[in-house]
């Protein structure tokens, strides 16, 4: 079973780094990480979630050169972390709350991201600033809507 998700860490990662800036518009790269990420801590819950994004984290910093070191080992946790607690919930919990409760938690790390990332437009200029957090973030969530429909989340 992590054999299964080892590889598909490997394709993410190699996505990454080969097919976003393929993929980039204006300047805003996807994230195919985070949404292995989320998709990691939903099935294997927070502690395995928040080890699989802080060590995703590291090897990406590692690999991506340009940003501030440490900044994606902890987006990655966050979303490991907070992700981990949909574990439980997961049969439970109404489809849309369900999908509303994953694109929180993106929309909520992206915030945290660009935040670190660009924190000059955040106190210079705060249009600019939330412009391109919300570039970034609905890049990645219509990532995450299209993988869903693909393989969902949750399985009825």
């Amino acid at each position: 079973m992590i054999r299964k998700y080892i590889y598909i860490l490997i394709i993410c990662f190699l996505m990454q780094i080969f097919l976003a800036d393929i993929f980039s518009i204006s300047g805003v790269r996807p994230d195919f990480l985070i949404l292995f990420i989320l998709y990691f801590a939903v099935n294997f819950g927070s502690f395995k979630g928040t080890l699989a994004g802080f060590g995703t984290g590291i090897i990406v910093n590692l690999f991506d050169s340009g940003m501030t070191f440490g900044l994606l080992p902890l987006i990655y946790s966050i979303v490991g972390y907070t992700g981990g607690f949909l574990k439980t919930k997961h049969y439970k919990m109404i489809p849309f709350y369900f999908n509303f409760s994953c694109f929180s938690i993106i929309i909520g790390s992206f915030f945290v991201y660009s935040y670190f990332n660009y924190n000059y437009l955040f106190y210079n200029d705060i249009r600019i600033f939330l412009l391109t957090w919300l570039k970034t973030t609905l890049y990645t969530i219509s990532l995450l809507a299209i993988v869903q429909f693909i393989v969902p989340l949750r399985k009825t």
